[in-house]
């Protein structure tokens, strides 16, 4: 049986992987703070180890007799960009190198769709187009793909650009399926804006996809865009929460520069973390986030295994049995 450790995996996405690998078949690690909730992670069979990231020489003890360490651990969208670069750069090399040190064979990034910057001259980006993040997460997740490509002759590489997620324990997007239970709600922009979306469960699977890929199927030092493919507009996706809530709303369409200044309000003043930073909310001039998993999906051998509005309909479902809607 493989061994494979998740760093992160206290959190939504980490939580979700542990359970992709332990069905895949894996001797699934986890990673976490000595800080972090164990509520998602509560499993007999999944071995919990507790260090601090940039503690090199723990690490290289953990790692060894590892095949795969996937590295999700990372600052958030809309983080100071100290905390980026600390977090999401220094703190990837330190773990990288400490997985070269343990003789690990193959190294999963989690990285982030935001390293591409926005698409100004095309509705739908490939990994053959050129890269220009404009926001601190984006810079430091790219710069950490840089890095790990150094040292793809050393260690197998895949670095995974993920779109905005959602499902059950996500956070992120719960403000939003909250505002769609009012009988009126907002939208940004005056015309239709394109973003690309991906079930938890399913972003969770495309890991254990890449973890049992065999060395032939990619080239190491590569990364990939992963979504299910679909060209959400934000319509589309208010539409598919509104359908999974069983809810009607009026839609009111506000200019991007009152759309901006609320995120500006809410993160500066109220302090409050989401998506909808003034970050992207900028990106949102170029009306399209899109990108193209067809190589992912021809490299992995991975599709999306649920249905868009079955995965709505699953969310919502667990925001209610928790009481969080």
């Amino acid at each position: 049986m493989k061994k494979i450790l998740v760093t992160g995996a206290a959190g939504i996405l980490g939580s979700h992987m542990c359970e992709a690998l332990h069905e895949a078949g894996f001797e699934v690690h986890a990673l976490i703070r000595e800080t972090s909730s164990r509520r998602w992670i509560d499993h007999p069979w999944l071995k919990i180890h507790v260090a601090r990231l940039h503690d090199q020489e723990t690490l290289v003890k953990l790692f060894k007799g590892l095949d795969v360490v996937v590295h999700n651990a990372g600052a958030n969208h809309g983080s100071p960009p100290e905390l980026c670069r600390k977090v999401n750069l220094e703190g990837t090399k330190v773990v990288a190198q400490a997985a070269l040190k343990a003789k690990v064979k193959r190294f999963i990034f989690v990285s982030s769709r935001s390293a591409a910057g926005p698409n100004w001259s095309k509705f739908i980006r490939t990994e053959d187009d050129s890269d220009n993040p404009h926001e601190p997460y984006g810079q430091s997740k790219k710069k950490a793909e840089e890095f790990l490509f150094t040292i793809r002759d050393k260690m197998e590489i895949v670095s995974l650009r993920y779109v905005l997620m959602y499902g059950p324990r996500d956070t992120h997007l719960l403000p939003v399926f909250k505002m769609l239970t009012s009988p009126i709600h907002p939208i940004p922009g005056y015309r239709p804006i394109y973003t690309p979306l991906l079930y938890l469960v399913d972003a969770a699977k495309a890991v254990a996809a890449v973890a049992s890929a065999r060395k032939t199927s990619f080239r190491s030092g590569s990364f990939y865009y992963v979504s299910d493919g679909v060209p959400y507009s934000m319509d589309t996706m208010y539409d598919l929460m509104l359908v999974g809530m069983g809810r009607k709303s009026l839609r009111i369409r506000l200019p991007l520069w009152l759309v901006w200044l609320v995120a500006w309000f809410s993160s500066r003043v109220i302090k409050s973390q989401h998506e909808f930073t003034t970050d992207a909310i900028t990106d949102m001039r170029a009306y399209s986030r899109l990108v193209s998993p067809a190589r992912f999906m021809k490299d992995f051998d991975w599709r999306p295994g649920v249905f868009p509005h079955v995965a709505y309909a699953e969310t919502v479902r667990w925001y209610r049995e928790h009481g969080w809607l």
